[in-house]
């Protein structure tokens, strides 16, 4: 069963984010919704679900939430996320499990460690400190 959250700098245009869910999970874009979450498309239900929120604020002010059911053989979240990066030219933070501060920050050049403000994440807000795992 694939389900990942990923949070966004950006929300790119929901039928571009279609396509490109579409061609990195390998799933018919007919049997994609993307849509706000909690927001009821209608009709038969999706193979693959993309959902987004606006966190309102932060560096990453939109969480998108990816998921499936087993017939979906999903591609790892880092490499989900990296497609995303090197299609729409975004940044995605994913958690690192070891620490609420540490964070994985995923861009088109790569991957890497970040800090983020504990104070901010209290509110939902995810913002660099601009410090670097070593």
């Amino acid at each position: 069963m694939v389900s990942y959250s990923f949070l966004l700098d950006r929300l790119p245009d929901p039928a571009d984010l279609r396509r490109a869910v579409s061609e990195v999970f390998g799933v018919d874009q007919a049997g994609v919704h993307v849509g706000r979450l909690y927001e009821d498309a209608g009709g038969p239900p999706a193979t693959l679900s993309c959902t987004y929120l606006d966190l309102d604020g932060g560096d990453f002010p939109w969480r998108l939430d990816i998921g499936a059911d087993d017939t979906v053989p999903g591609p790892g979240e880092a490499r989900a996320a990296a497609a995303l990066c090197h299609r729409f030219g975004l940044r995605v933070l994913l958690p690192d499990d070891a620490s609420d501060e540490w964070w994985r920050l995923v861009t088109a050049e790569g991957e890497r460690v970040v800090a983020v403000d504990p104070d901010q994440l209290a509110e939902d807000r995810y913002v660099l400190t601009g410090r670097t795992h070593p």
